[in-house]
């Protein structure tokens, strides 16, 4: 009798995503986006960062660590897509969104992809 050996390969399946707007004037440096069910770490698996701003700097790190997972540099609607972002944040450690030199009013958006692993 032959055996099935096929093996589940949609790793999208398996992945979470969070995605959301930062709207810097009614928010404050830095906002936490994410953060991992009790005792479990968050391992990522890409960054998109955008804004409006034409100048400034938004940072995507691990809040503890201070773990860099992406950087803009921003310029009239500015974005950084990193598909192959595979950095894991410490037990606990949640996400967070820091921004510098912003336009006054300016948006930013994200997404990450990511897993929670023990």
């Amino acid at each position: 009798m032959p055996v099935d050996f096929t093996r589940s390969v949609d790793a999208l399946a398996t992945e979470l995503t969070v995605a959301d707007e930062i709207d810097t004037s009614t928010e404050t440096s830095p906002v936490t986006v994410l953060t991992p069910s009790s005792g479990k770490k968050i391992d990522t698996r890409s960054v998109y960062l955008a804004s409006d701003s034409t100048s400034g700097k938004v940072v995507a790190s691990f809040a503890n660590s201070g773990q860099v997972l992406g950087v803009l540099y921003c310029s009239k609607f500015a974005m950084v897509r990193l598909d192959s972002v595979k950095l894991t944040g410490q037990t606990d450690e949640s996400v967070q969104i820091s921004w510098t030199g912003l336009d006054t009013g300016a948006k930013i958006f994200y997404v990450i992809r990511y897993k929670e692993t023990a």
